[in-house]
């Protein structure tokens, strides 16, 4: 799937992946079940700065955001 988002200048293309995944959880009685889950692969900021309605189910943390500031450092 291919989004086209259109900024005042310039028109970007990002290309988001929409597919499920299978996963197997151990149950009590040692037998696995399989359960099935939605993944969106896509560049998270992008998606969050043009959509934010529709991801507003996404949290997103940078690695920028986890560093100390630099008036910390001091």
């Amino acid at each position: 799937m291919c989004l086209w988002l259109l900024g005042k200048d310039e028109v970007k293309l990002m290309s988001i992946k929409i597919y499920t995944k299978t996963k197997h959880h151990k149950s009590k009685q040692h037998t696995y079940i399989a359960r099935m889950y939605g993944v969106i692969e896509g560049p998270v900021k992008d998606m969050l700065l043009h959509f934010p309605k529709e991801f507003t189910f996404l949290r997103h943390e940078s690695k920028r955001s986890l560093r100390p500031s630099a008036k910390d450092k001091k």
